[in-house]
């Protein structure tokens, strides 16, 4: 590890690798410039060294790239889809097939723009604040309008980094807006969380993307950089001067209520709501996704393993809130009734979150419009949910 005089280090340089105060004690992340005021606290504080196993440069980005349309992508294009949806949902009533597509017209709208935001940031280093905030409000007013549609969108992986990033962000957001409207927080609260969710994975742009992108287990060595990205998150929205309470959920999203997380292992009275949602959010997600490394599993089968809790990970009142709002069937699960009928629940039940509004499949009233029903523990039971190989099946998807 090489030894560097505080002294002799030019402001706003940066290093290559992580900076360390006594080869132990992590100071500054190679993102971070080394700033005047961190080298006067330091000269305040008696410390004359540094050390790292980087090199020390002039500021010189070397993830400079060429801006890509979809970095162009203006916050006023958002606006505008939103506002175009609102206007054909008006139009179309409650046709089934219209809202889920408007749907997933937003959704993928959403995608562009936070690849937008992604992009921003490698490239310049920077966040367009106010768009974020804007962009996160127009999602939570969706979702409160139309979860029942947003959340049944399965969008397709791609094994491209940077999407499978993106793609992460938003799912996960969209289920941590949901269970905080659930929790009844408010809409200045839940714009701090949207936006906390939507960038807690920001850090991971300065990891090598083998380390997410990855069919093998990760090594020793792997998994030790892995989980540093909550810190490097932190760091760079820090630097970026977003809010504590945004900080906080992107620093401890993965710590957990048995204090067994990273990178703090802080217990449940010392983790922010906002993480303690997040946590339970990109988990949620994280087992409904198709990964390099393992297979898709269902909604439902993820909603048992969230209730179960074995290892104390999560938060009660955060589990609690998630089946409430999408119910122990989860919104877009195909399920099997008593009857012998297959369904697709579309819906959740107030107060009765084991019989949720299903609707059937390949039925329709006689004016040709899906028939819905509401399940119950008697003769519209549910009884189990269908399979990846059955779900295909229903839907024409062949391997």
């Amino acid at each position: 590890m090489n030894t560097y005089k505080v002294a002799d280090i030019k402001s706003d340089s940066r290093f290559t690798d992580v900076v360390f105060l006594d080869k132990s004690f992590l100071l500054l992340d190679p993102i971070v410039p080394f700033s005047s005021s961190l080298k006067s606290m330091l000269s305040k504080w008696y410390f004359t060294d540094v050390f790292s196993n980087g090199i020390l440069r002039e500021v010189q980005d070397c993830y400079e790239e060429e801006e890509d349309e979809e970095e162009q992508l203006p916050i006023a294009i958002l606006a505008d889809v939103i506002s175009s949806a609102n206007q054909e949902i008006e139009n179309s009533g409650d046709d089934e097939q219209t809202r889920l597509a408007i749907a997933k017209k937003i959704f993928d709208k959403y995608l562009l723009y936070i690849t937008a935001v992604y992009t921003r940031y490698a490239t310049h280093k920077t966040f367009e604040k106010e768009d974020i905030a804007s962009a996160v409000r127009d999602l939570i007013a969706y979702i409160k309008s139309n979860k029942k549609y947003i959340l049944r969108i399965i969008p397709v992986q791609k094994n491209n980094p940077k999407d499978f990033l993106v793609l992460h962000s938003l799912r996960s957001t969209i289920i941590a807006i949901t269970v905080g409207i659930e929790m009844r927080l408010t809409n200045s609260r839940l714009i701090e969380l949207g936006i906390s969710c939507l960038l807690h994975e920001i850090g991971m742009l300065r990891l090598p993307p083998q380390l997410y992108i990855n069919e093998k287990p990760f090594s020793v060595s792997e998994r030790t950089k892995i989980k540093t990205h909550p810190l490097i998150g932190y760091q760079i929205l820090s630097a970026a001067e977003f809010s504590a309470n945004i900080l906080g959920g992107v620093l401890q999203h993965h710590e957990t209520e048995s204090g067994t997380g990273y990178p703090q292992q802080l217990t449940s009275e010392k983790i922010t709501l906002y993480a303690k949602i997040i946590s339970v959010a990109c988990t949620f997600e994280a087992i409904t996704a198709e990964r390099e490394h393992k297979v898709a599993r269902s909604s439902y089968e993820a909603m048992i393993e969230m209730m179960r809790n074995e290892s104390k990970a999560y938060n009660p009142d955060v589990i609690k809130a998630l089946i409430h709002c999408m119910s122990l069937f989860p919104i877009g699960a195909y399920v099997y009734l008593i009857n012998g009928k297959i369904a697709q629940v579309v819906d959740v039940t107030p107060g009765a979150p084991r019989n949720p509004v299903v609707q059937i499949v390949n039925e329709t009233t006689d004016d040709g419009r899906p028939i819905k029903v509401q399940t119950n523990d008697k003769d519209l039971k549910i009884m189990r949910v269908l399979n990846k190989e059955e779900v295909n099946d229903i839907l024409g998807i062949k391997k």
